[in-house]
């Protein structure tokens, strides 16, 4: 696998880390825009409690990137806020305040870290008491270096709870059903240290282990986070890995709530790898289908493509959800992929076996043959049942090889249209059946 392609796969997935935008990040610049309305209250008495001598410190990844985040967290409906900020006179190390307004805003705790950084943020309710709780992520997840706080209410003010633990991965959620949220980290190998989950949990106000498993030593980092529903009744995490060599791997962790053990389905003990999801594409797990399951893609080649000088449309990916219960995968569907070209095509299933691609990049078309499985024939391509290419829209308005094509839709200037060359051929496709199987690759 490229890894420019897999560098495509990091811009294209989201995955329990949220949304990055590209462009200026605030914490770059000399003078970063000043916060407006409600949060310009906050930050006044942020600038009050420091002599304004101080700068904004935004946090890495996640769902949450602003340096100053509002949150219920005294259970009362109303938004407390906390702000993450470095004094100007200190050379390293972070602070964050926490404020709640009443009548105006008003400090509720202050706590510094040694970290220049914050890599994360994340809310949930660990103890069961019915307020969220604050999980920060301090310093860079490159090589194991984050460590984690846990900041929760009482008695009126902000408290602060260390976990000495480390993460290349942290998630926050209830993984064994119980109303709880856990903490979820994940760590890649680093020297001798293994690469490991762990599951924690907070009771009678400290940290605990809940569970541990071995996870893919070859892994370096992770190009996709999800984390939600695997299946029907089954929370967990699913994290897409990128190796050295640039392929990709699955792992999927759950709670198993009859054996109380947190699992790695996909790690084999004897090559300590999880090479059965392995794939040189760049395709990420995510809820393929919209049905708020996340879905693990399984891919092969086509038929007649050797593996080598392959691209993505050479191969058949095949979306899976993990039943616990039987440990087997459930084949969802299965699609071509066009990185390049931004869509996919939804393979039917009298295709599969049976059909496979040539893709033309410079006329951005890709080609559906029948393969030969079987007899005289046996290895080689039989008729063309499909084409789809990709159009500029003044080729399309002006006809310029078009002929035979019909629109399928368009999108920013581009007529992305198809046409069925065997259409008497007993593989060949309806329009209706290619317009209903055709879909743009989304962004989220």
């Amino acid at each position: 696998m490229k890894l420019r392609a897999v560098a495509m796969a990091l811009v294209m997935a989201v995955t329990l880390s949220g949304c990055s935008f590209i462009g200026l990040d605030a914490q770059t610049l000399m003078h970063p825009p000043k916060p407006t309305g409600e949060k310009a209250d906050i930050h006044a008495l942020l600038e009050s409690k420091t002599d304004g001598k101080m700068t904004l410190k935004y946090p890495k990844s996640g769902d949450y990137r602003s340096a100053i985040i509002t949150h219920d967290l005294c259970g009362d409906k109303n938004d407390e806020a906390m702000a993450i900020y470095q004094k100007e006179d200190e050379t390293s190390g972070t602070n964050i305040m926490f404020m709640k307004k009443d009548g105006k805003w008003v400090d509720m705790g202050s706590f510094s870290n040694p970290a220049a950084q914050v890599d994360k943020v994340c809310f949930g309710d660990l103890d069961g008491d019915g307020k969220s709780e604050v999980v920060v992520g301090w310093g860079s997840s490159l090589n194991n270096t984050s460590t984690i706080c846990v900041y929760y209410y009482k008695n009126g003010k902000m408290n602060e709870l260390k976990l000495e633990q480390t993460y290349t991965e942290l998630a926050v959620m209830d993984f064994d059903g119980d109303g709880r949220d856990e903490i979820f980290t994940a760590n890649t190998s680093v020297g001798d240290q293994p690469a490991l989950a762990r599951l924690f949990r907070v009771k009678d106000g400290a940290v605990e282990v809940m569970g541990s498993c071995r996870m893919d030593g070859g892994v370096t980092k992770y190009a996709s986070v999800k984390a939600g529903l695997i299946n029907e009744h089954q929370n967990g995490i699913v994290l897409d890995g990128i190796k050295n060599e640039g392929s990709l791997v699955t792992e999927l962790l759950y709670w198993d709530q009859k054996t109380k053990r947190l699992k790695s389905p996909f790690y084999d003990v004897k090559t300590q790898t999880a090479n059965y999801t392995m794939r040189n594409t760049s395709v990420v797990s995510k809820d393929i289908n919209g049905d708020k399951i996340i879905e693990v893609p399984i891919v092969n080649l086509m038929p007649g493509h050797s593996g080598e000088k392959t691209g993505d449309t050479d191969y058949i990916t095949n979306w899976h959800r993990y039943d616990t219960q039987t440990n087997t995968f459930v084949r969802v569907m299965s699609m071509v992929l066009n990185y390049s070209d931004g869509y996919w095509f939804l393979i039917p299933d009298m295709w599969r076996g049976k059909v496979t691609t040539k893709t033309d990049t410079v006329t951005r078309m890709i080609t559906f043959y029948r393969w030969n499985a079987a007899g005289k024939n046996s290895g080689s391509l039989g008729p063309a049942l499909l084409k789809i290419q990709v159009f500029s829209q003044k080729e399309w308005d002006s006809g310029t090889g078009t002929a035979g094509f019909y629109k399928l839709l368009d999108s920013d200037n581009l007529v992305f249209a198809a046409s069925s060359p065997s259409p008497t051929d007993a593989l060949s496709l309806s329009i209706g059946d290619v317009k209903n199987s055709f879909e743009l690759i989304s962004q989220d």
